[in-house]
């Protein structure tokens, strides 16, 4: 056979093995396999003559600290997930390079769902007494990166006397204001990337005291949504300050959270831990039972435009041996990537396994895998 016929080897696959618990609490030990496809406008993507490396721990933005920084790449290292996470990391992209103020773009996954999100040019507020602040006119732009600390959210350092108050869906953000006064209006930078239907407006985003956080707007993205954010952090027990338990979220009406969630957490009717926290897409980019074959649309996300692709429908052969030999396991989807600038996405696939508990652990003589 001559060199120009020889088949690409293919990439040599990584995996790693994660105990943890099924959505009913049964242990399970989890074997994750990561692939790696390149793809082309209206093509099927094709595997990588590379695949990405499993990601042991969460990355952030310019190689940031957590403390200041978004996540960027949230580690692939989680034992399961019930629906598949879809994230998109990249910019927004004018078409033909001919700057724009304004934008929608978005994500659709043919069959099961779509986000579309508002990208607007760099914006200010200016003070007025006894009036609402201005906005500035947004500034034409070509490219605008889709992360979190562009959204709507932020820290206001300066109205509460006793400390900074924090938004709780996204401490990150821009646009946060809770006091119409000249030292906190003035030059505040606003929103980047906003919902089309939930526009920030001069009327709103004042909010005068921190319980009225619920009425403000949701952050948007199509990244990665953080642990440590609302409505994400209250499937680990976490509930936000200055709630109104009277008061519903727009979360309880978008079914992102139950209905009265707050108040059944208080009076312990709701568990601790819920595996919904695994699921790390942004809100309205999980979905279940993918299969690696769906066709994904991308809107604004490339310098055509409108982009299409398809994913390649092969499933990776999992294996999983925990001392009574190889056992096949089911592949599951658990994350679609997609990393615009490069071209490439990224599949993550979960293979499981029950055992009896703990203490088989310290009987275990054999913990391996096998994967093409």
């Amino acid at each position: 056979m001559s060199s120009e016929t020889r088949e690409k080897p293919k990439p040599k696959v990584a995996h790693a093995i994660l105990p943890g618990q099924d959505e009913e609490g049964n242990p399970i030990f989890s074997m994750l396999v990561k692939r790696t496809y390149d793809f082309t406008a209206n093509g099927i993507a094709t595997r990588a003559e590379q695949d990405e490396k499993l990601r042991p721990i969460d990355e952030y933005y310019d190689m940031g600290d957590p403390q200041t920084a978004t996540v960027k790449y949230e580690s692939d290292l989680v034992p399961f997930k019930a629906l598949t996470d879809v994230v998109f990391i990249g910019k927004a992209m004018a078409t033909g390079g001919v700057p724009v103020t304004a934008m929608d773009v978005g994500i659709q996954v043919e069959g099961a769902g779509a986000k579309i999100v508002r990208v607007i040019g760099n914006r200010r507020c200016v003070f007025q007494p006894n009036r609402p602040p201005l906005f500035t006119p947004p500034e034409p732009f070509t490219e605008m990166e889709i992360r979190y600390d562009y959204a709507f959210g932020g820290k206001d350092k300066k109205s509460l006397p006793d400390g900074p108050f924090h938004y709780p869906r996204n401490d990150m953000g821009r646009g946060l204001i809770l006091k119409n006064r000249k030292e906190i209006v003035d030059g505040l930078e606003l929103p980047n990337i906003e919902d089309p239907a939930d526009l920030l407006v001069p009327e709103g985003i004042v909010l005068d005291i921190p319980e009225a956080w619920p009425r403000a707007p949701m952050p948007q993205g199509l990244g990665w949504f953080q642990r440590t954010w609302y409505p994400r952090s209250f499937y680990a027990g976490s509930i936000p300050p200055y709630v109104n338990t009277d008061t519903l979220t727009k979360e309880e009406f978008l079914g992102l959270i139950w209905k009265q969630h707050i108040v059944l957490a208080r009076k312990s009717k709701l568990p601790g831990f819920h595996t919904r926290f695994l699921q790390g897409a942004s809100p309205g980019l999980s979905f279940p039972n993918l299969k690696g074959n769906e066709t994904i649309r991308l809107r604004g996300l490339s310098a055509e435009g409108m982009l299409k692709f398809t994913l390649p429908g092969e499933t990776p052969s999992l294996r999983l041996d925990i001392g009574d030999g190889y056992k096949h396991l089911d592949p599951v989807l658990h994350t679609i990537c997609v990393r615009g600038e490069d071209r490439q996405v990224d599949l993550v696939w979960r293979g499981s396994l029950p055992y009896p508990g703990i203490e088989y652990l310290a009987e275990m003589t054999t913990l391996a895998a096998e994967s093409d």
